[in-house]
């Protein structure tokens, strides 16, 4: 029962968090604090979850997941409605009533920055809620339904074009310079973040545009276009919260869904940093990094297990295995989210990695990449960078 239990993680903190929050003022905190104690913290202190029960409970196991759309959907709601300057919707009195929330005392009794620390702790929910659980759905390209829902989780976040560049590009490219969402060696979270977002949605167009070429019809053309589609779903939500919100709720949804979209890309970056691969080879649990920290895999959906999940990407979450032997991350992904955001001290802690992995798991094909990443990195500290210079001047030796 415990191994079904653990995957209700996401929408109780997300029902918890919601409702502290929307009681204003020193309460915005809350959510951001339930994220690093609950999360971070608990990924440290706990044992790490190598469990691999057979699970049969499917519909609970799928109503986890489609759950997370009405709960994107009560958060949007929540925020806009509770910085909008008229109550459009005429549900104050049901708010109150029934949940406890005032919105015009919420307004009396929380600051602007205290609103944006609400709306980033709403962009962890767009990013581990919406994008998370989409990119689960939008897997299941069998399924019309999870495709549907899983697209418009993502469009939360701007993001729907993720369910053409990742199924169709990430999964096929990772590790190559053709995958804009691996992160080279010595590469800034900062600048990664801005170059995947780009380059995943460039992708993203221009697989679409091939695909429809097929059949003779345009990219433009929304009855057709996933892309075009993508785009119109995202626009309807910024739609509804200048209807409920006005300016005010569109900001407030702005920050959560850009802010969602940076936690897509930084775990983007964590997931296959400096891991090197040839187009020609196949992909395999030794080309991402991989993490059984407890907390994290409860949260996420067993994104954590990522080594099997791109080995074998049909796979349901709750069918992916722990692949304890696969390369490591340095801790749970939100303990390594922080590390990322400082890169001076996220390079430190991969260098030994890195290292390892190029000892450990790379094909004599792919120390040669190495040797050539590592050098470009300017990362001091790796032992293929130092293999490689030491080469380079045996050679100008030998041609002087």
């Amino acid at each position: 029962m415990l191994h079904y239990l653990k995957f209700t993680t996401f929408p109780l903190i997300a029902i918890g968090v919601m409702h502290a929050m929307m009681q204003g003022g020193a309460w915005m905190y809350t959510g951001i604090a339930a994220l690093v104690l609950v999360v971070a913290l608990g990924d440290v202190l706990l044992p790490d979850d190598r469990s691999e029960p057979r699970m049969e409970g499917e519909f609970f196991l799928n109503l986890m997941l489609w759950l997370t759309l009405p709960i994107l959907m009560w958060v949007t709601l929540c925020f806009t409605w509770a910085v909008a300057p008229v109550d459009v919707l005429g549900i104050d009195a049901f708010m109150k009533n029934t949940f406890g929330y005032d919105r015009l005392q919420l307004q009396a009794d929380t600051t602007w920055y205290q609103w944006f620390v609400g709306a980033v702790a709403g962009a962890f929910l767009f990013g581990a809620g919406g994008t998370n659980v989409g990119h689960e759905l939008t897997h299941r390209t069998y399924s019309m339904r999870d495709m549907i829902l899983g697209r418009w989780m993502l469009a939360f976040t701007c993001d729907a074009s993720f369910a053409i560049e990742h199924v169709y590009g990430h999964h096929k490219n990772l590790g190559t310079p053709a995958d804009p969402a691996t992160a080279q060696r010595g590469e800034n979270v900062y600048g990664f973040v801005l170059k995947s977002t780009i380059g995943g949605y460039k992708s993203a167009w221009k697989l679409e545009k091939q695909r429809l070429a097929k059949f003779n019809q345009s990219v433009w053309n929304p009855i057709h276009s996933r892309m075009m589609r993508g785009n119109l779903m995202s626009l309807s939500l910024f739609a509804a919260s200048f209807y409920i919100g006005g300016w005010a709720g569109v900001v407030m949804f702005w920050i959560m869904s850009a802010g969602g979209k940076t936690l897509l890309e930084i775990v983007n970056y964590m997931e296959h940093y400096g891991i090197v691969r040839r187009p020609e080879d196949k992909v395999e649990p030794r080309h991402s990094w991989n993490t059984n920290a407890s907390v994290s895999t409860a949260l996420l959906y067993a994104l954590t297990r990522h080594s099997h999940h791109h080995a074998e990407a049909d796979q349901e979450y709750w069918n992916l295995r722990s692949y304890r032997h696969a390369p490591m991350l340095p801790t749970g992904y939100l303990g390594t989210i922080l590390l990322a955001l400082v890169p001076p001290l996220y390079k430190k802690v991969m260098t030994p990695l890195l290292n390892h992995w190029d000892e450990t798991f790379a094909t004599p094909e792919e120390k040669k990449l190495a040797i050539d990443a590592s050098v470009k990195s300017g990362m001091k500290g790796l032992k293929s960078a130092q293999l490689g210079q030491q080469t380079g001047q045996q050679l100008n030796r030998a041609a002087a």
